[in-house]
């Protein structure tokens, strides 16, 4: 099987489950705003968008470190070495998002823009930190494997399974924190199901509890993990600046239309995870990734200027229009968006870790000054056109530093 054929199978299988899960998302998302209004889906979506900074967080880019250290070990393989990494990598996660979820609560009361419903809510979905770093994890497996129809397996019926309990719940209007529920057992069910088929290649799982491991692990991977919570920090700091300088009625008209945006740039995310296992061999064919990427960008962004009026529509019923206007700002950074996650995973498999870090680090100073600049005054179609400048000045440091680099 050639390598485009590789990268095109595990990108079909990915953006399969995306299909499933964008549905799901979408199908919550207009429960939300028709049963809750623009407060509901405000308190909804940011107590969302903060459990999903610590997905990221307990991530910690443990799997593309591991990935590059088990390439060695012929990953395409089961052999014991590749398991004894893995159980290790699981032991430690546990612990990491265990560690998270109390963090992730403690901190509720100190944040500006919390109030009872927004702290309950998060209360609630807590725990998914956990479920989500487990699935992670298996994922490892699943990416060095080439078998993403496998993580699609596990992530739509966690899917399914949350979507039936959310509609339950809203059918009989439970309160917002409520719904949170429905997330964790979603994201239960992905991480049990995820476990269940890694039994596939592996006799035996289960955690083990190394320190020294541990300890290696997080001094190797914190410029990775810190780089990838930059990244989503400096695009999604934003709707809590929203929330504390204006209202989370306007957090709910930003969040809509970017749970849409958001929704597309996961298919340079699945290229690049079907990409980088071969990546880490060899970067011919590189140019033909970069021009795909291109084309698939503009296409996007073509797509969502002209449809946006509608999408909105469909997904919220009305009274959100201030939600496709942001929508259509959005889009202009979709070329940004796909060729900086190309170069950002060339960075990884170069083993600039501490340059990318670096680079993000940079982009969330400019990112923050502009927000706190702007969002005061024009709120959430600030925030929009902050992220897209935010996004092709990281680009442009990024491809500075490969040119630079290849002199």
């Amino acid at each position: 099987m050639s390598k485009f054929t590789k990268i095109f199978q595990q990108t079909f299988w990915q953006i399969l489950g995306k299909v499933v899960t964008t549905l799901s998302t979408f199908i919550i998302l207009g429960l939300v705003t028709r049963n809750y209004g623009k407060d509901g889906t405000g308190v909804f979506t940011l107590a969302l968008t903060y459990l999903s900074m610590f997905y990221l967080v307990a991530d910690f880019g443990f799997n593309a470190h591991v990935l590059r250290k088990v390439t060695g070990y012929r990953v395409q393989g089961t052999g014991y070495r590749v398991q004894k990494q893995w159980n290790k990598l699981l032991g430690t996660r546990l612990i990491w998002s265990g560690v998270l979820v109390v963090l992730a609560v403690g901190l509720l009361p100190f944040w500006p823009f919390s109030t009872p419903l927004f702290v309950k809510a998060v209360s609630f979905g807590s725990l998914a930190i956990i479920a989500s770093s487990v699935f992670v994890t298996c994922n490892l497996i699943f990416q060095g494997k080439l078998r993403y129809d496998l993580s699609v397996l596990a992530s739509a019926l966690g899917t399914l399974a949350g979507l039936a309990v959310f509609v339950f719940l809203s059918a009989y209007k439970f309160s917002i924190p409520f719904l949170l529920l429905a997330h964790l057992i979603s994201w239960t069910v992905i991480a049990a199901a995820a476990l269940f088929l890694v039994r596939k290649f592996f006799q035996q799982i289960f955690p083990v509890f190394d320190l020294i491991y541990a300890k290696n692990l997080f001094k190797q991977s914190w410029p990775i993990a810190a780089t990838l919570s930059l990244n989503v920090l400096y695009f999604r700091a934003d709707a809590f600046m929203i929330a504390y300088f204006k209202s989370v009625s306007d957090v709910g008209i930003y969040n809509v239309a970017y749970s849409v945006f958001q929704s597309a740039l996961v298919l340079p995310t699945f290229i690049m995870n079907a990409y980088y296992p071969l990546m880490l061999k060899t970067l011919h064919g590189l140019k033909w990734i970069l021009l795909g990427l291109l084309g698939l960008s503009l296409l996007g962004t073509l797509i969502t200027l002209i449809f946006s009026p509608f999408i909105i529509k469909i997904l919220t019923g009305g009274g959100f229009a201030g939600s496709t206007e942001s929508l259509q700002i959005l889009s202009l950074g979709f070329p940004a968006y796909f060729l900086s996650s190309l170069l950002m995973w060339i960075l990884i498999a170069k083993g600039k870790y501490k340059v990318m870090f670096l680079l993000y680090m940079s982009g969330l100073i400019f990112n923050l000054i502009l927000n706190f600049i702007y969002i005061p005054q024009y709120s959430f179609l600030a925030a929009s056109w902050t992220t897209v400048i935010s996004e092709y000045f990281i680009l442009a440091l990024q491809v500075m530093v490969l040119w630079l680099k290849r002199k």
